[in-house]
Order: structure tokens, then C-alpha cells, then sequence
């Protein structure tokens, strides 16, 4: 390349506001920014990417994030005509192969402004055929002069340091993160372990290199794995064929992040772990603490009409027509190895109790009928999902004492010995303790359906959000989620999250007429909830501020040595409607524990919930028990199935 006559522009094109809800925004914390430029590593045909990045230490003014490929570099006008286009489809306009015949994984021309999520400054230093350029990137400089618009095409011209010949220097591009933002001490291990797991294309062929070490992509010990090594196949209808492995390790997982399913497409993550969407229940919520795993799906890529990934590549949308079929696919899968896992793990148990222990030598001294019920016993305790081995031993070396202890044989005899008359007495009095229990239960459920019913009429009269509708979720937490009914509303947590928005002048006008938020939480979990009023439509804006409400909870959080504090905090955004254009950012908010539920949704659940709770008692209590009966003679009330079929088929009624 020729020298140039006078000195060149670089220009880059973009709509106001895009560069930060498509960088800051989407794109928190240095593994997301990482993980972005080295998908253009790969894309590069780079065969190696050299990352250096402090770890557990404070960053100061000095610290700064640099990743380098030896991929094809780029030349002064491929800068100015693809990096700097934002948007732009590299698939459509250069092909969805390399020059090394690796399939593209960039799509949508956003992925470089991860960065800005994490620094303020971008220098892109890249080498092509011999020709150098270097240039920066200044976040605030483009916020100024865009002065935080959403629309109108702006035109920012970056920094240019060198624009020059450089002989003998191969080609390659290194891109420098500089005032970098993250305020917490970014620690090696967990790095490590969130960038591997990104990626399945780490290979001989392109290695990733981190501070010196390299990127390895290893499994935890399983004590089950599905299939025992590699991968197994399955035609999934309109996706074309899966490849899929998932584990299960001996103890739950301690970081949730690392639970449930990865969807792999290209080799780079496009669905952050998750259950295909299962909530637990009778699938087994306890399994999935101990569940990981990959499914690989290429298919859902092929389509250059068709994009069902979302901009974050951390979520599928999964409402897609494309996408559908291996949602319904992962969510059988799920289920079915859940319920084989249970099994499985059970008969573990019992087998190791007679390799590791004599417990079966002690067993085996009963007679035949006290053996046969031990063993039912043993088999009662390994079938509790959650019991660890070391439990399961101790709970069956208790039951084999009381078995063998003289005192408690002598009780057996003597039931045995009662005439046929006491034996009916004594089994009425076991009954009559179910019936009790069944009864103390139907009288719960009572009370919650007259909350579902007054929720519901809240809804259907779009009462204001606060205080009616925040004091009914405030009290009664299990609508929100079953496993709430422990959390406690924490107004000084409120006070908190109020006060730095206000001070910091970030709520909207009308935001700042009333709070409508608050915060719930126990010893485990602190929840940042925001309501809107049934009827109200939110989207994009909405769901934003519901994340940085909960972000800053979680900053605040982390600056404190108090160890209550250090508990997950999750973000909840509750509205009637999302408009269908911003259904994308709904998925964004979820991958980062911000969930947004409609009013429909808390009452479908609470209305399923309580129903699979009458079937529990209608299967304990004689369906013509009267105090059974009694209940429905309560002020208000009236037959107890009745209420929650007329509630069901309300619901059913009144969606969409």
C-alpha cells in the first residue's frame, strides 16, 4: 500500500444513543467485553489470542485489559468500511466462511461495543500486509456529541495515532480496554472458568492464552453423565441435528451461573445455562442443583433471514417459530433425565451402603419380614433427593439401632399382640393424624384463594400500583414466587435504592412522584421489586431502569464487609403488557437476574399452584369428611374445588 497524500479520516456511523444501550447496557463486566473479541479472533482465522487482564486487585487509572489475535488484521479501510460500521451484517456482505473455512460467528456488527461496558476508552491497534493503523475509541466523546440521543445518524471521527508502513511486523490486531469502569476485584478463577465456558472452539487450532496460562475447557467430576463420554446426537424438527451432553456432579453446584444447559451455536454461547425453561416441581428441583451441560445447535443459525439470537448472544428467542421445536425438545430432555437421575442416585446410595459399610451384614441377621422392612426403609431414604451420602449412612445406621435395641422390639411384639380390635384402633389414630394435617392444609389454601381472588379483581380494576397493588405483593410474597413466603419487606433497603437515585438525579419525572419499587429479602436473597399498573405497556425503557435499580443494589452490596449483605439480589419488573419490539431486552434482563413477569403470570401460577395443593388433600381425606366440609361454611366461602376451577377457568377465559 502507497503511502497516502495527506493524512486520512477514520469515521465511525452510528444513531446517538446505540452506543450506550448496546455497549454499557448490554454488556457489563469484562467477560462479556473478552468473550466478544475473541469471537472476532475466531473470525479473524487467528490460530492464537494473548490476553493479559489484572486479577484480584483494585483497578486504578493504570489498569488496562489487552487482547491480541494473529488473525488477518485489518487495513485502513476495512477499519473505516466494516469495524467501524456499526450494524453491520458481516455474513451478508463477505460470506458465512473464512478464508480457513471456519463458519463466521459474527452476525449482527455490535459485539465491539462490549467493550464499552467495561472501559471507557478503545485503542484498536491492527496490522495488515505491512500497513499499520491505530486509532481510539472515546466513549464519552461520543456520548457528548451525540448528546445521549436515540435517533439521528451521527458522525464520530476516532483518534488516529499511526497510519503507516511497518515492514517485518505480522499481521495481527491488538485492542487495548483503558479507564476501565468495573469497581470490584475481578477474580481470576471465575474468569477463567465463565470464558471457557463460552466457547467450544478451543482447540489446537486456536488457543486462548490468559495472563501467560492457557484457556482450558475441563468438566467437574460427575458422579453421572449422560452419554458416559463425548457427545450424543438427536434430530430436533427445523433445527437439523443436536449434539448434547449433561452431567450430574455428586453435590449441588455451589455457583449457580455454572447450573443447567448451555446452548452452543457456531461454537460460542447463545443461551446463557438454564432449564429450557422448567421451573422444578415435579421434574425435580432439587436435581437441578447438581445438573450441567451443552447442547450444540448449529441449525438454528442457518438462516440468514432468520436471526432468533439475541443481541447479547446470551439468550434464544425462544417464542420464535425456528426456535420453538428445541425448547419443547430440551424441556422433555430435562425432565427425562431428571427423573433417570433420581433413580439412579437412589440405587447409588443403597449400593454403596453395602460396599463402604456392614450395615448389610447387620441387616442381613433380621428375620425375613423385618429385613424386607428395613430395606423398604433405606430405600424410603435414598429416594430424598437432597440427602448426601454421608446423611444416608448416619440415618440408616439410627433406624438399624432402633431396630436392634431390645426396648423397641419389645414395643413391636406388643402392637403384634393386641387383638384385632386395638390393631383397628391404633390404625384409626395414624388416620385420623393424616386427616388433621389434610384439614390444617385446606384451611391455608382457603385463605390463599380469597387472596388470589381479591389480587385478581385488583388486576381486572387496573388498581394503582402503589399502594394497592405493591402492599398486596408486599404481604403476600408467594405470589411473586411459591418459595417467597419467608421474605420480609426491607424499608430501609428502599431507603437505600431511593435515595441514590435521587440523589444522582437518574429517575425519570415520573419516577420521582412516587417510588415504585421495593425490596424484599431473608438470610439467603434480597429482592429489588418494581411495579407498574395493571393495564400499563412497558418496553425497552422500563426494563432498563428495573436493571440498574437492581445493579446498583448489588454495587452497594459489594462495597460493604457486611456478611448478610453478601447474598444474591436479583430484580423483578412486574407490568401488564411488553411491547413485542422490545421482547429481546425482557430475555437481556433475565440472563442477568432481572425477571419481568406479567400480572397474568403471578395469577396463573398462583391459581396452578394451589390446585396441585387441593389434589394433595383430596387425596388424604375421605371426600366426605365433614370438617373438610366445615371449611366451606366459613364467611365467604364456597366449595373448595369450586373456587379454584371458576378461578382457572377465569384465567383461561381472559388471556390472550
Amino acid at each position: 500500500m502507497a503511502e497516502p497524500d495527506t493524512p486520512r479520516e477514520l469515521v465511525m456511523r452510528y444513531a446517538g444513543g446505540l452506543v450506550k444501550h448496546l455497549g454499557v447496557q448490554m454488556y457489563s463486566g469484562a467477560v462479556g467485553a473478552v468473550a466478544e473479541l475473541i469471537a472476532n479472533a475466531w473470525d479473524a482465522d487467528a490460530s492464537g489470542v494473548q490476553i493479559t487482564i489484572p486479577f484480584d486487585q483494585d483497578w486504578d487509572t493504570n489498569s488496562q485489559v489487552t487482547v491480541s489475535d494473529n488473525g488477518t488484521g485489518m487495513d485502513f479501510n476495512e477499519c473505516n468500511e466494516k469495524f467501524l460500521v456499526i450494524g453491520l451484517d458481516r455474513r451478508s456482505q463477505h460470506g458465512d466462511y473464512t478464508l480457513k473455512n471456519r463458519r463466521v460467528i459474527g452476525r449482527k456488527g455490535i459485539g465491539k461495543l462490549a467493550c464499552f461496558g467495561t472501559a471507557k476508552l478503545i485503542e484498536v491497534r491492527t496490522v495488515r500486509d505491512g500497513w499499520l493503523t491505530h486509532f481510539a475509541l472515546d466513549y464519552d466523546a461520543i456520548i457528548r456529541q451525540s448528546g445521549g440521543a436515540l435517533v439521528s445518524e451521527e458522525l464520530y471521527k476516532p483518534h488516529i495515532f499511526k497510519d503507516e508502513r511497518c515492514e517485518g511486523e505480522n499481521n495481527g490486531t491488538t485492542i487495548i480496554l483503558k479507564r476501565l469502569q468495573l469497581k470490584h476485584r475481578l477474580k481470576e478463577d471465575d474468569f477463567r472458568r465463565s470464558i471457557a465456558r463460552r466457547f467450544a472452539i478451543l482447540a489446537d487450532e486456536f488457543q486462548v492464552v490468559v495472563n501467560d496460562k492457557p484457556l482450558i475447557r475441563t468438566e467437574v467430576p460427575f458422579q453421572f453423565r449422560y452419554p458416559e463420554s463425548g457427545m450424543r446426537p438427536d434430530d430436533v424438527m427445523g433445527v437439523g441435528t443436536v449434539r448434547w451432553w449433561v452431567g450430574f456432579t455428586e453435590r449441588p453446584i455451589p455457583d449457580e451461573d455454572a447450573r443447567g444447559i448451555v446452548v452452543m451455536v457456531r461454537g460460542k454461547m447463545a443461551q446463557a445455562p438454564f432449564f429450557f425453561h422448567l421451573s422444578g416441581g415435579v421434574y425435580g428441583q432439587h436435581g437441578m442443583q447438581y445438573m450441567t451441560g451443552e447442547v450444540h445447535a448449529d441449525g438454528l443459525d442457518d438462516h440468514n433471514d432468520i436471526d432468533v439470537i439475541a443481541t447479547d448472544r446470551a439468550t434464544i428467542r425462544w417464542e420464535d417459530p425456528l426456535a420453538k421445536p428445541l425448547l419443547d425438545w430440551g424441556a422433555q430432555k430435562v425432565k427425562s433425565l431428571l427423573s433417570d437421575w433420581a433413580n439412579r442416585r437412589m440405587q447409588d446410595k443403597v449400593e454403596r451402603l453395602g460396599w463402604e459399610t456392614p450395615y448389610m451384614e447387620r441387616i442381613d441377621r433380621f428375620p425375613e419380614r423385618e429385613r424386607r422392612e428395613i430395606l423398604k426403609a433405606v430405600h424410603q431414604f435414598a429416594s430424598i433427593d437432597t440427602i448426601t451420602q454421608e446423611r444416608f449412612v448416619e440415618l440408616v445406621n439410627l433406624f438399624l439401632k432402633a431396630y436392634e435395641n431390645q426396648h423397641f422390639m419389645e414395643m413391636i411384639r406388643a402392637i403384634n399382640a393386641l387383638d384385632e380390635a386395638q390393631q383397628d384402633e391404633i390404625f384409626r389414630l395414624f388416620a385420623e393424624w393424616n386427616i388433621l394435617e389434610a384439614v390444617q392444609t385446606a384451611t391455608i389454601i382457603r385463605g390463599r384463594v380469597e387472596i388470589i381472588r381479591k389480587f385478581r379483581q385488583l388486576i381486572q380494576s387496573g388498581a394503582r400500583e402503589k399502594p394497592e397493588m405493591q402492599e398486596v405483593l408486599r404481604d403476600n410474597p408467594w405470589l411473586i414466587d411459591p418459595g417467597w413466603s419467608t421474605l420480609e419487606h426491607e424499608k430501609s433497603l428502599d431507603t437505600v435504592v431511593a435515595k441514590y437515585f435521587d440523589d444522582n438525579n437518574l429517575r425519570s419525572e415520573e419516577g420521582r412522584r412516587r417510588l415504585d419499587i421495593f425490596c424484599l429479602g431473608d438470610s439467603l436473597r434480597k429482592v429489588v421489586i418494581e411495579v407498574k399498573r395493571p393495564g400499563e405497556t412497558i418496553g425497552q425503557k422500563e426494563i432498563v431502569q428495573a436493571m440498574n435499580y437492581t445493579f446498583y443494589m448489588r454495587e452497594w452490596a459489594g462495597r460493604s464487609s457486611d456478611p448478610t449483605r453478601r447474598v444474591i439480589i436479583e430484580g423483578y419488573l412486574i407490568a401488564s403488557k411488553i411491547k413485542p419490539e422490545d421482547l429481546e431486552w425482557r430475555d437481556t434482563a433475565q440472563v442477568k437476574g432481572v425477571y419481568v413477569r406479567t400480572w397474568d403470570d403471578l395469577l396463573a401460577t398462583a391459581e396452578r399452584l394451589y390446585g396441585e395443593f387441593l389434589e394433595l388433600v383430596k387425596s388424604k381425606v375421605p371426600a366426605d369428611d365433614p370438617r373438610v366440609q366445615a371449611i366451606d361454611q366459613l364467611p365467604g366461602a364456597g366449595r373448595l374445588t369450586t373456587d379454584l376451577v371458576e378461578l382457572t377457568t377465569e384465567e383461561g377465559n381472559g388471556s390472550e
